[in-house]
Formats: C-alpha cells, structure tokens, sequence
C-alpha cells in the first residue's frame, strides 16, 4: 500500500524524470528562491549574481518554447554547450568594441541600424559560425537547425546585455530617478501637502515605474533577439548546407536582422506604439522561416541517404530497417 502511494523508488528509476526538460522545470522552479536567498544579504556582488540568476530564469524558459516550437532534430547537447559558452566569451565584449569604435546612437534611423543593429548582430552571429565549422559535416544540420541556434545565440546575447544595463546603467538611473523627484517632494511638504498620495506619485511611482520596466527588460530582451539572430542562423544555415554559395545568401538575415534590431532601437521608435508593429513583425518573420524551414527539412531529408536521415538506427538481426523511432541517444535534445 505504501508503495502505491508513495512510490519513491519508481520516481527515482523512471527515466522521464532524469530527462533535460524536467531538469530545466525543476531549475525555473528553484531559481527565483536561491536568488531570493542570495539578496538576502544584498551586496554588489550578490546584486550581480541575482540579476544574472534572473536573466538566466527567463533565458531557460524561453529556450524550452522555442525548443517545442521548431524541434530541431540535428542539434545536440554538447552543441549547444559550445555555442553557449563562445557566446558568454565574445559576444558582449565584441559588441562594445565595435559599438565604441562606430560611436553608437540611436537618434536617427541609419546610425541605429550601422553602429547598434549591425555590431550586435555580427557578436551574436560568431558562435553560430563556430558551431556551424565544428559540426556541420559530422552532424547533418539543417537550416532550421541552425535557426534554433541562432536564437540561443540571440538569448544568451540578450540576458548578457539586459545584466549589463542593470549591473551598470540601472544604479545611475535609479539614483536619478530618486534624486529627480527630491525636489517634487521638498515642495510638497513646504506647501503643507504630506499626503500619502501625493508622496506616491512624486517618488514613490516613478520609483515602480523604474523597476517594472527592468522587469519586463529581464523577459523581453533574450527572446527579442533571439528572433533576430535566429533569422541570421537561417540563412547561415542555408549556406552551410550548400544549398548556396556563402556570398549569395550568408549576409541576408544579417542584415534583415541589424534593420529589425536598428528599427526596435531608434528613439522615434523604441517605448511608442510602433514599437509593438516592429516586435510583431520580428516575430512573425522568425516563426515563418522556422516553418519553411520545417518543411524544406523533410524534403532535403528524403533526399539523404537512410544513415544520414535523422533519428536512422543503423539495422541489426533483432531490429530490421528501418526503425520507427531511433534509438535514444539518437533522439534531439528536446525529445529527451
């Protein structure tokens, strides 16, 4: 009886539950309470270790969507950790070096797209490159494959750069935030006007307003460049199959990327309400590609021989050709 109800010893022997996305569930479940418990003696460096801990919350969450949505079948574990761990070593650093060099702004449309659009896209295109040079021919990777490794690329890149900000524009701005309503509340109370409401919304609001938008920051960075540079993966992917030749098509989502990304930058555009047209429209052109390139996969996949088609098992006396459903170290990463 004990054992129906509490069946401990099946939890820990069933294999579905040592599996990566319940390993990831059970780290976006934990996370938010270990970086409660980091703050809770708040420093600059549990600051930092919180702020990294949250992007990397929603940077995971992400991951598991676009992992169910485009299902690529070629990219494995180890890939995913090399594309990673290039990604924390240049991508930042790159984009400031190059953003620094061109004297980025935001103020008209072209500079957008030539010193911000264009830097960030290159930092976020290097460790698909390196990917792309490291398996492309041992492993098969398709052009959705390569999608889907963009837009990790586009998610480590944006909770990198939304830690940055915070760690180190979001102090000043927060101390201007405060020290701009001072004077709002000094003539409050010389007029005799204490009241709480009043108090809330010379401080207190736009106080809020600061952290709320850091928030949705927090969530909204990754996966927004995620679409971009997985609209660059694409079409790297689209040439690195040999479908084309790298100077014909390598460079297009690149630079449909940069314009997307300079467009959601601009100041005419960024925080108004074209703002949203412009995130849609990322959207959109990234789920529209991961279709195409679901469907332009199966076909390139009936044209490869059987070992080289996805999830193929190599034939044996006990289980003849073809098997239904590979063996399980074959499966992708998101099957698991």
């Amino acid at each position: 009886m004990v054992n129906d109800l509490f069946p401990v010893g099946d939890w820990i022997r069933h294999h579905a539950l040592r599996t990566w996305p319940v390993i990831l569930f059970l780290l976006l479940i934990i996370v938010p309470s270990i970086a409660l418990v980091v703050l809770d003696s708040p420093t600059k460096t549990t600051f930092d270790v919180a702020a990294w801990l949250f992007a990397a919350y929603y940077a995971l969450a992400w991951l598991l969507l676009l992992g169910v949505i485009i299902r690529p079948d070629h990219v494995t574990r180890p890939m995913l950790l090399v594309l990673v761990a290039v990604a924390l070593v240049t991508q930042v650093p790159l984009a400031l070096a190059l953003e620094q060099a061109l004297h980025s702004s935001t103020t008209a449309l072209g500079t957008s797209i030539v010193t911000v659009g264009i830097p960030e896209e290159l930092a976020k295109a290097i460790p698909i490159l390196v990917v792309a040079l490291i398996y492309r021919r041992s492993h098969g990777l398709l052009p959705r494959d390569y999608l889907f490794l963009g837009a990790v690329s586009g998610l480590v890149f944006g909770a990198s750069e939304v830690v940055h900000y915070f760690t180190v524009n979001g102090v000043v701005e927060f101390y201007q935030t405060v020290e701009s309503s001072i004077p709002a509340i000094e003539h409050l109370l010389n007029t005799g006007h204490s009241a709480p409401t009043a108090v809330f919304a010379a401080l207190v609001g736009p106080v809020l307003l600061f952290i709320i938008t850091f928030v949705w920051r927090f969530l909204t960075d990754p996966i927004t460049h995620a679409c971009w540079s997985g609209l660059t993966g694409y079409f790297i992917g689209l040439a690195a199959t040999s479908r084309y030749r790298w100077y014909q098509v390598a460079w297009i989502g690149l630079v449909i990327a940069a314009i997307l990304h300079g467009l959601n930058d601009w100041s005419q555009v960024n925080g108004r309400p074209v703002w949203i047209l412009v995130v849609i429209v990322s959207g959109i052109l990234f789920l529209g590609y991961a279709r195409v390139g679901a469907r332009q996969d199966q076909q390139f996949d009936q044209a490869l021989p059987p070992a080289l088609r996805p999830h193929h098992v190599a034939p044996t006396a006990d289980q003849p050709e073809p098997a239904l459903a590979g063996a399980r170290h074959a499966r992708p990463w998101w099957q698991h």
